[in-house]
């Protein structure tokens, strides 16, 4: 009885095997990358089991950028040591590719988590909300918002750059609540970003007050101190630091005036 490992395959047969049009087979002939195992007396080129581990890694190989020359320079002389370079270089290179893509993850997941949230904040109403506990990291410096817009910037990405991030949707600032009461602050705060990191610390679960204000940065101050107003008239006094999130800003709208600020600070009864 014949070995299945000695079955050959058909142009088509071969491509329907490994998921790929015949088209990539006969181009791959024609470079000389990839060839046929020999032709059958019908003149029909044929494949073999044999093949299927060669051409997989080609195919890997390829979706990792690996140019058709690299490729053809080891498979004309392919050995151990030659393979291992070519993979370590690759493994870096696809590492990278994919530190990209989780940056893309994160910035499309935290757009529809703002953009659902949108949906349902009601401007301007201050409202109590319980929230659970979760992990964010702080700006190890303090930012002063007084200071030019270039040195904002270039603070403001150090910090996302460290965390291996580059979307300006996934982080916000936060005033300490000794500072901003004892009126300290003097427009400084420290950046935070939600996420699972070993520097991360956690923010307390509890009661927040939250008010969604939309309109210029300008008047921020203006709301927290309505905010603040709101809950001394409701016996309720601040428990923790001042967050502000911007969930609605350039990205999304072209007037300033639409800019959509989240703020929230954890309280208790007095």
């Amino acid at each position: 009885m014949k070995n299945h490992f000695d079955k050959v395959y058909l142009t088509g047969e071969f491509a329907k095997l490994l998921e790929v049009n015949k088209d990539t087979l006969f181009y791959y002939d024609k470079i000389n990358l990839f060839k046929p195992a020999g032709t059958l007396d019908n003149g029909y080129r044929y494949y073999t089991f044999d093949q299927f581990d060669q051409f997989v890694a080609i195919q890997l190989l390829r979706t990792a950028e690996l140019s058709i020359k690299e490729l053809k320079t080891y498979f004309d002389k392919p050995n151990v040591q030659a393979l291992q370079q070519l993979a370590t270089k690759q493994q870096e290179n696809v590492a990278n590719e994919i530190r990209k893509l989780q940056d893309v993850q994160f910035f499309l997941e935290r757009t529809v988590s703002l953009t659902k949230e949108l949906e349902e904040a009601p401007i301007d109403e201050i409202l109590i909300k319980h929230v659970p506990e979760e992990l964010v990291v702080y700006s190890e410096e303090k930012i002063n918002w007084m200071a030019p817009i270039d040195e904002l910037y270039e603070k403001s990405t150090r910090f996302l750059k460290k965390l291996g991030m580059r979307s300006n949707t996934s982080y916000g600032i936060v005033y300490a609540k000794e500072d901003y009461l004892n009126e300290l602050s003097e427009g400084t705060s420290r950046l935070f970003c939600r996420l699972d990191d070993p520097s991360a610390k956690m923010k307390p679960e509890g009661d927040y007050a939250i008010i969604y204000q939309k309109g210029f940065y300008d008047d921020i101050t203006e709301t927290l101190e309505t905010l603040i107003e709101h809950l001394d008239n409701e016996q309720l006094e601040v428990d923790g630091d001042i967050y502000e999130e911007y969930l609605l800003h350039s990205i999304a709208v072209k007037n300033d005036e639409d800019y959509i600020t989240k703020i929230s600070v954890r309280v208790k009864p007095k």
